[in-house]
């Protein structure tokens, strides 16, 4: 490629954001970093996280392949030279030529490494496969909304296969064999070490009941994510029905959710509201939408209602037990019992919206109760999902791949030499 047509692919990525901090370094190692889209939810806040990881501790070029855009689509230009497809996750002819033309960039400096972010990118990853790019696949989703098909391409085109839960492998292996060796269990851990400490919890307790309007001593269940059937706001409803149904005006519930979603005629939503409006319950549960900051939610909560149909490991469960509030969960919905279990939260059989109220009712008859439950949580999501274990698990992974270190020179190593740090062997 001819030198004026690179700087003018240069530019058109780099018009996209003024703000945009990543440098274009002709020569150094190229990293793919390879999301969906660029929304505040789970998966693509996973990868945007792994991207500043790397881009810290790691000597590389930083890129990343957005198929979509989102509100995080600034934090990508941050941290990485970043090429907004604005295509349909499907398209895979739009999606050949746009991935040729990014590989072409430094004709004669191919990138040595992809990760690729969830299932919904695995178009992205065989073109990658099919230009001989390693690739590190981070699968986020339960296989009852993809075909054996798409299994067997994220597996044909991956070098390894990351699920965050054991309960997500084995569904997955049971959709489709999976390939001897190629997979692997990595939970990526709460994406901020800080979350739950950005404020007194008792500041963020009176200022979501001003905002809601609704009593001081109201206790509120919390939920959080899009508005759609998969998160279950259908469950979160039905839940909150049979609760107030026979709360006392003693200690008053409400229920709060937290995200946005279709909110139009017919949606799920509208169905939802209308269900409360004609049980008189709607004045008791707040869909507020989407929130840039969630922490203050979480920390102002009494519990935390995971009603989701599929979820392999939602962030949310880790950002609740950093928060030390309660967890309700469904069994038999993806990796939240897991990350719960033995005495972390509380699981009850899926959809039974008599046992969840009955938890909720033994949250706030027998406060003390809860103690121990947190308290397990919070020591857990400190010392099992550590997101700078993670990261430094998938660099590691990475440089497994390749053979060669990612890492950015020791310049303080103690014979004063310039040394790599090594690379451990991920099983």
């Amino acid at each position: 490629m001819k030198v004026k047509q690179i700087v003018k692919d240069s530019m058109r990525i780099f018009r996209k954001s003024k703000r945009s901090k990543a440098i274009l370094s002709f020569g150094k190692r190229r990293v793919y970093f390879v999301s969906h889209e660029a929304t505040r939810t789970g998966a693509p806040k996973i990868i945007l996280n792994l991207l500043k990881q790397f881009s810290k501790k790691c000597d590389i070029q930083c890129e990343s392949l957005l198929i979509t855009g989102g509100h995080l689509a600034t934090d990508f230009q941050n941290f990485s030279i970043t090429d907004c497809f604005n295509t349909q996750l499907d398209n895979q002819d739009e999606i050949k030529k746009r991935v040729a033309r990014s590989i072409a960039r430094e004709k004669n400096n191919p990138p040595v490494l992809a990760i690729c972010n969830s299932m919904e990118s695995r178009y992205v990853a065989q073109e990658l496969f099919n230009h001989g790019v390693p690739c590190v696949s981070l699968v986020h989703e339960l296989p009852s909304s993809y075909s054996e098909k798409d299994y067997q391409s994220i597996f044909e085109s991956s070098q390894k296969v990351v699920f965050p839960a054991h309960t997500v492998r084995d569904a997955a292996d049971a959709k489709t064999q999976l390939p001897p060796g190629r997979s692997l269990v990595l939970p990526q851990g709460l994406l901020d070490s800080e979350f739950g400490s950005g404020m007194e919890r008792e500041m963020a307790r009176k200022a979501i009941r001003q905002e809601l309007g609704i009593p001081e001593n109201a206790f509120i269940v919390l939920g959080c994510g899009t508005l759609d059937l998969r998160k279950g706001i259908d469950h979160f409803g039905a839940i909150a029905r049979e609760s107030l149904s026979k709360s006392t005006q003693d200690r008053p519930i409400h229920f709060v959710w937290v995200g946005e979603g279709p909110r139009w005629t017919h949606s799920i939503h509208h169905y939802v509201e209308l269900d409360l409006k004609k049980t008189r319950t709607s004045s008791h549960v707040h869909f507020i939408g989407g929130r840039e900051n969630v922490e203050p939610y979480f920390l102002g909560s009494d519990c935390f209602l995971m009603c989701s149909r599929v979820d392999p490991f939602p962030c949310v469960i880790n950002e609740a037990m950093a928060c030390e509030v309660p967890i309700i969960a469904f069994a038999n919905s993806g990796g939240a019992p897991e990350a719960i279990d033995n005495g972390a939260g509380y699981i009850i059989p899926y959809a039974d919206y008599k046992q969840a109220s009955s938890v909720i009712s033994m949250l706030i008859d027998e406060p003390d109760v809860r103690l121990g439950v947190v308290e397990r949580a919070k020591q857990r999501v400190l010392t099992r999902y550590c997101f700078k274990e993670y990261s430094d698990q998938i660099i590691e992974l990475g440089e497994q791949i390749i053979g060669q270190s990612l890492r950015i020179p020791d310049l303080e190593n103690s014979n004063g030499n310039s040394e790599t740090i090594p690379f451990r062997k991920v099983a």
